[in-house]
């Protein structure tokens, strides 16, 4: 068999001469040190637990709980080892350690699987026992019950050497006694016997050395005194000792401490105990109380509030064992009192944030879901129980952020859940989901049109301003709401289409708000159909670049094309760019997509140039999406574009909106900048749909305006007539050129020639064609010319 060895590090001998002065049978208090023994299996949640001392002859055990025969060799039982460690011995499963497993603790009752031992160290520094703590399953100590176990440790030596310091002081006082007696007869020697001067001045030495060793003792006995003390203090236990034959108890201070109060105010009897508990929980901690003394509970554990000397109740977790005489009878009770308020307050408050939004103390998403679950639930088994919710999201909200920053942002979203809880009724619940998203659950409504008194309820508080940090901000919210009027199986169901009818509302413009229908979620489910496919159509080559001739004026001749991007569809055929380019723009597939239009589009004016060669070259003008311009990287993705397509710059014209620019004007013009050097030419597209200032167009380099297709089409309206020739006209005293897009009629081309436009494009010349289609356009009629056409015949 497989045996423990151990030899105890240091000096053995010295070692075990520190042992024997310990060896004084007064020095232990049997009650004393079992009490510390039980209070660690009970701290450490085990079975088992000894007190033991380690000689050279075997194993001495001093107290012990849980375990009867401890008939063991010193080389077969794990404290032997504990002393070798400079910590605790901590084993979580001793079947899987090789110097354990062989064990007859283990092999044979009480088939240890656990051990977790502290040892026991002298002043001196040597290790003479341990305070263990043993179990039959394999398990782990916390970090909490490891220090209790280790200041327990301590506490033993310091109620050892406590003792021995007063059984020193006792030995003192009786040679003390002695030396008294000796001094009494001394008169009578000295008379006698002169010669014994020299003794006597031995005896007055030896005197002093014991006054000396007296004061030693004493001093170590309040040291000593001290010590256990601050053991106890930094166990953060209050011990308390009744005595039920007197029915008195024993509270330490640290007991009353926690009550705010001191010793004298708690008392001896019960009730200082029992009339702090809160009423609620009297009754229990009785029941528990009484369990333990009748048997029927292994040890009496309760955790309940005590009333703080402040007037508040704190949360405490008291524990304590019966202690039986010889025959049986219970005749004391001893334990601890632990302050569990911090815990307490620390599971209160993470419970909060795990259903509360941090920012804005909102019920969060989480909290929000389990409460319309509960509301769905309720509908589908009450006909009369009709309820809504409202979804709510900032409009313009990053601009915000943006331009005045998150912390003013913060406050706006604080400020705007304090004006939607004044928007609510009784038993309604406003939420916050994230971001600049909210939503209201409105309870118990009469009529649908509740609902939608509540959304206009809650614009009319949002049309007054916000005062944040000394700035007056204005915000509205697009609202969607659904009912329950419409059946659904889940709560995410419910929420899916309200935020699909406030996205609707949102593009109503802002501060609006939708109810939602059904024909919504079937237009939901459409769009994202389509986002999924368009994900592939670029990597299944379902995207074609047409191209529509761009004409002169003044020569009657193409001057080139604008390449406009289609998508031929395996099922749909032709989806009209209108239904799937803001899809694209939404989900940032239109920035890979834009590119490759960009590669394409240049590819094949390059050929063209090639073919159909002339002076000036023929232009490819190609729509550059917002989203692509505000990309870091878009100036070295051009670059890259032109070396390998091999096109000429000059022959390149990028064609942006008003919108893309304006957000912001500073990097706007940089990249523009950046765009003219490498002398590509820049086309603003739309004009007179946006912004159209005046003020910001001399601070860009625009070559070419595009005035819109809605102006050309209503040019027989004197209105619309004047502001395409005022147009042209700036155009033309900014030195940029003009194009006209969406022409379509004689009358048009007439008006525009008369206004000096130079360039138009449209219908009456040739609707978008694919490359094929284009090029014999080309060959047919470039080398002779369009001609000047009979404007009645067209």
């Amino acid at each position: 068999m497989q045996t423990i060895t151990a030899t105890l590090t240091g000096d053995e001998a010295a070692r075990i001469n520190t042992l024997r002065s310990y060896y004084h049978d007064d020095l232990y208090d049997a009650r004393a040190l079992g009490d510390l023994t039980r209070l660690a299996a009970r701290l450490c949640s085990t079975p088992i637990a000894l007190l033991s001392m380690i000689d050279e002859d075997g194993v001495r055990y001093k107290a012990k709980t849980g375990i009867e025969s401890l008939d063991f060799a010193r080389e077969d039982v794990f404290c032997s080892l504990t002393a070798l460690e400079p910590e605790m011995l901590i084993v979580n499963d001793v079947c899987g350690d090789e110097r354990f497993a062989s064990s007859p603790l283990v092999k044979a009752g009480p088939a240890v699987r656990f051990y977790a031992g502290a040892p026991l160290v002298t002043p001196e520094g040597y290790a003479i026992g341990a305070l263990s703590v043993m179990d039959s399953e394999p398990r782990e100590l916390s970090p909490e019950q490891t220090e209790s176990l280790s200041a327990l440790a301590r506490a033993v030596m310091e109620h050892l050497n406590c003792r021995r310091a007063r059984l020193e002081l006792e030995n003192a006082a009786d040679e003390r006694k002695r030396v008294e007696e000796i001094l009494q007869t001394t008169d009578e020697l000295l008379s006698r016997v002169k010669e014994q001067n020299r003794a006597l001045t031995h005896v007055n030495t030896m005197l002093k050395e014991k006054f000396a060793e007296h004061k030693i003792a004493f001093d170590a006995v309040v040291s000593s005194e001290e010590r256990y003390s601050l053991v106890v203090r930094s166990a953060n236990q209050g011990l308390w000792d009744w005595n039920l034959r007197t029915n008195e108890i024993y509270y330490c201070p640290r007991w009353a401490e926690m009550l705010g109060c001191d010793q004298t105010e708690i008392g001896i009897n019960p009730d200082g105990w029992f009339t702090r508990v809160h009423p609620e929980e009297l009754e229990t901690v009785h029941a528990e109380l009484m369990a333990h003394l009748l048997g029927l509970s292994p040890s009496f554990q309760s955790e309940h509030r005590l009333r703080h000397k402040d007037g508040d109740y704190r949360w405490v977790l008291s524990r304590g064992l019966a202690v039986r005489d010889a025959s049986g009878v219970i005749y004391r009770m001893a334990g601890s009192l632990s302050d569990m308020t911090p815990q307490r307050e620390a599971e209160k408050q993470l419970l909060h944030n795990a259903y509360h939004d941090v920012l804005t103390g909102l019920p969060n998403r989480a909290l929000f879901m389990d409460r319309l679950n509960r509301s769905l639930n309720r509908a589908r088994h009450r006909d009369d129980y009709l309820f809504a919710v409202l979804f709510l999201d900032l409009d313009r909200f990053k601009v915000i952020n943006d331009s005045l920053g998150h912390p003013i942002g913060d406050q706006l979203l604080v400020a705007l859940a304090r004006r939607l809880e004044i928007c609510l009724r009784p038993g309604d619940m406003v939420a916050r989901l994230g971001g600049d998203e909210f939503a209201i659950i409105l309870d118990h409504l009469k009529h649908i049109k509740d609902a939608i008194q509540a959304a206009e309820r809650v614009q009319r508080e949002l049309t007054l301003p916000f005062n944040l940090s000394g700035h007056e901000v204005f915000a509205s919210a697009s609202i969607g709401i659904t009912t329950s009027l419409i059946p659904y199986e889940a709560p995410e169901d419910f929420l899916r289409n309200a935020d699909t009818a406030m996205y609707r509302a949102k593009d109503q413009g802002r501060g609006c708000f939708e109810l939602f229908d059904t024909g919504m979620h079937e237009t939901a489910l459409a769009v994202m159909q389509l986002e999924n496919d368009l994900r592939r159509a670029l990597a299944r080559s379902e995207f074609k670049v047409y191209y529509q001739p761009i004409i002169s004026l003044e020569s009657w001749r193409i001057a080139g094309f604008e390449a406009l991007l289609r998508w031929v569809h395996p099922e749909q055929s032709f989806i009209s760019p209108l239904k799937f380019i803001p899809v694209a723009e939404e989900t940032g597939l239109i920035i890979p997509v834009g590119y490759w239009v960009l590669r394409e589009a240049c590819e094949q004016m390059r050929s063209w140039q090639k073919e159909f060669p002339s002076t000036p070259p023929l232009s490819i003008s190609v729509n550059l999406s917002g989203k692509q311009f505000a990309q870091p990287g878009l100036i070295d993705r051009i670059k890259e574009i032109l070396a390998q397509t091999g096109i000429d710059p000059g022959s390149l014209k990028l064609e942006i909106t008003e919108s893309a620019i304006i957000d912001n004007t500073e990097t706007a013009a940089a990249m523009l900048k950046q765009i003219k050097a490498l002398g590509i030419k820049v086309s603003l597209d739309d004009f007179g749909t946006g912004y159209s200032s005046l003020s910001y167009l001399h601070r860009f380099p625009i070559d070419t305006l595009k005035i819109d297709r809605s102006f050309v089409t209503r040019m027989n309206l004197p209105k619309n007539s004047e502001i395409v020739r005022t147009i042209v006209t700036l155009a033309s005293n900014l030195g940029m050129d003009v194009i006209a897009e969406g022409v379509e009629t004689g009358d048009q081309i007439v008006q525009l020639t008369g206004m000096n436009c130079e360039y138009v494009q449209g219908y009456l010349f040739s609707q978008p064609i694919d490359s094929e289609s284009a090029r014999r356009l080309l060959e047919e009629i470039y080398h002779k010319g369009l001609g000047q056409p009979d404007v009645a015949s067209i």
